[in-house]
């Protein structure tokens, strides 16, 4: 009995930490800023993110999918291994960022 409330417990306790990561989404979308925030893993789609500040965010494994990243600031962000799919990052800030193994597909011609 002993064991499986400590179970449960840790279940809960990482069902907790988990549901962090999508509120950190609606509070970017919300305010565009969320800098140093741990967003690994996390889905975007459909997002107005012009000017949002995401300097040394964790955005590794990330999927960005018709994200606004227009004049954003991603100075130090690490995004090794993020998809990015129809994401505008004209007038971007990627200074010092991580693009290893990052993948930018589906470019629209001008």
């Amino acid at each position: 009995m002993k064991l499986f409330r400590v179970l449960l417990t840790t279940a809960i306790i990482l069902l907790v930490l988990q549901a962090e990561t999508p509120l950190r989404v609606v509070a970017l979308r919300a305010t565009k800023n969320c800098s140093g925030c741990r967003l690994k893993g996390v889905r975007i789609q459909y997002a107005d993110l012009t000017g949002a500040d995401l300097s040394n965010a964790d955005l590794r494994w990330a999927q960005l999918d018709s994200v606004n990243l227009n004049h954003a600031n991603l100075e130090g962000a690490n995004l090794r291994h993020a998809r990015l799919y129809n994401v505008t990052t004209k007038g971007t800030n990627f200074c010092g960022a991580v693009l290893m193994d990052a993948v930018k597909g589906y470019c629209s011609q001008p």
